[in-house]
C-alpha cells in the first residue's frame, strides 16, 4: 500500500467520511462510492461499488471540487474512475489489496445480500399491486418492510424512495376515505333531496345541497364526483324549475296588485282575499325573494284599503244610527243604502275583508 494515502467514503449529503487504513478492506461494499486519495501523485480514485444508487452516482462529478473545498491541503492533479469488478493492478498496488481478495470480498457481500434483494423484489411487486388495486393500507405495509430492508443493506436511496412512496400511498389513502365519505354523503342526499321534493319542500331540499357544497366545495374539487355532482345538478335544475314558476306568479301578483290599486278590481277586498289564498297556496313552497316581496307589499296595500273600508263603514253607519236615535228613519235607511251602493256589498263588505 502506498504511505499516507487517504481514504473517503462519499455521503448522500456530498460530504465525506474519511476511512482509516486499517478498515480499508471492509470499507468495500456493493452501495457505496470510495475516494482514494494518493499524495505523491496528487491523484484521486474514484471507487464505484456494484449496487450504487443513482442518486450518489450523480455526486460523482463534484467528488474532486468537494473534495478540493472540504481538504484544501490536499491538492489533486487529476482523478480515475473505477468500477467494481474491474480495478486495475497499479489501483490494487496502491491500496495493498490483491485482486483475489478484493473478488472475495464482493463476492460474499453479493452471496449474503441475494437473499435479502429476492425479498425486496417480492415486496416491490406487493407493493404495485396493492397500489393500483388503491389498497393503500396494504401497500403502505409492504413499503414499510422494504425500508427495513434498504436500512439492513445500507440502501439510502432505496430507503428514501420507499419513503417517499410511503407518503403518496398515506396522501392517496387520505384522499380516497374522503372520496368515499363524500360519495356516501351524496348517495344519502340525493336520497333525502328526492323525499323531500316529492312532498315539494323545496327549501329544504335546497338547504341539504347548500349545506352539503359548504362542507366540501372550499377544500375539494366536488364537481369531479359524479354522485356529488348529480346531487348539485337536481338543485340547479331544481331552481331552473322553480324559477320559471316564480315568475309566471310573480307576473300574475303584479298584475293583480296594479288591478286592484287602479284598474277594474280598485279597493276589491274579496277579490283580494280570494286572490292572497290561492297565491299563497302556491308559494308555500317556494322561496324566491322577489315572489315574497311583491306579495308583502300586495298585503300592506291590502291591509290599507280593509282599513279604509272598514273606517268608512264606520263613520257613515255612525250617522245612520244618530239619525235613527232622531227618529229619522226614512234618512237612516237612506244613509245605509248609500252604503250597499257605494261599496258593492256583494263584492266587497266586511264579509270580504
Amino acid at each position: 500500500m502506498s504511505s499516507n494515502i487517504k481514504i473517503f467514503k462519499l455521503n448522500y449529503s456530498g460530504t465525506f467520511k474519511e476511512i482509516s487504513e486499517e478498515k480499508i478492506l471492509l470499507s468495500f461494499t456493493l452501495f457505496d462510492i470510495l475516494t482514494f486519495y494518493v499524495p505523491n501523485q496528487r491523484l484521486v480514485y474514484i471507487w464505484i461499488g456494484k449496487k450504487v444508487s443513482q442518486s450518489l452516482k450523480k455526486l460523482i462529478p463534484q467528488i474532486r471540487g468537494a473534495i478540493s473545498s472540504e481538504y484544501p491541503e490536499l491538492k489533486i492533479l487529476r482523478n480515475i474512475t473505477i468500477e467494481s469488478g474491474l480495478e486495475p493492478a497499479e489501483f490494487l498496488n496502491v491500496i495493498g489489496i490483491t485482486e483475489e481478495v478484493l473478488k472475495v470480498r464482493i463476492k460474499k457481500l453479493e452471496t449474503n445480500l441475494l437473499p435479502i434483494l429476492s425479498e425486496i423484489n417480492r415486496l416491490k411487486e406487493k407493493v404495485d399491486k396493492y397500489f393500483i388495486s388503491e389498497n393503500y393500507d396494504m401497500a403502505i405495509n409492504a413499503a414499510q418492510k422494504i425500508v427495513n430492508l434498504a436500512k439492513d443493506i445500507d440502501d439510502v436511496s432505496l430507503e428514501q424512495d420507499q419513503i417517499n412512496f410511503i407518503n403518496e400511498a398515506q396522501s392517496r389513502e387520505s384522499a380516497s376515505e374522503i372520496l368515499h365519505q363524500i360519495e356516501h354523503q351524496s348517495r344519502e342526499g340525493i336520497k333525502n333531496f328526492n323525499q323531500l321534493v316529492e312532498v315539494e319542500n323545496y327549501r329544504e331540499a335546497h338547504s341539504l345541497v347548500d349545506d352539503f357544497k359548504k362542507k366540501y366545495e372550499d377544500e375539494y374539487n366536488i364537481s369531479s364526483i359524479p354522485l356529488a355532482q348529480q346531487l348539485i345538478l337536481k338543485d340547479e335544475n331544481m331552481i331552473y324549475s322553480l324559477k320559471i314558476e316564480q315568475e309566471k306568479i310573480k307576473k300574475e301578483i303584479d298584475e293583480f296588485y296594479n288591478s286592484f290599486k287602479t284598474g277594474p278590481n280598485k279597493g276589491n277586498l274579496k277579490q283580494a282575499k280570494e286572490f292572497f289564498g290561492k297565491i299563497k297556496a302556491e308559494i308555500k313552497n317556494l322561496f324566491d325573494d322577489d315572489v315574497l316581496n311583491s306579495l308583502k307589499q300586495f298585503e300592506t296595500q291590502y291591509n290599507e284599503a280593509k282599513k279604509e273600508t272598514v273606517s268608512e263603514i264606520a263613520q257613515v253607519s255612525m250617522e245612520a244610527l244618530n239619525n235613527l236615535e232622531k227618529g229619522e228613519k226614512s234618512k237612516a235607511i237612506e244613509i245605509f243604502e248609500k252604503i250597499i251602493k257605494k261599496l258593492e256589498f256583494k263584492n266587497k263588505t266586511l264579509t270580504g275583508a
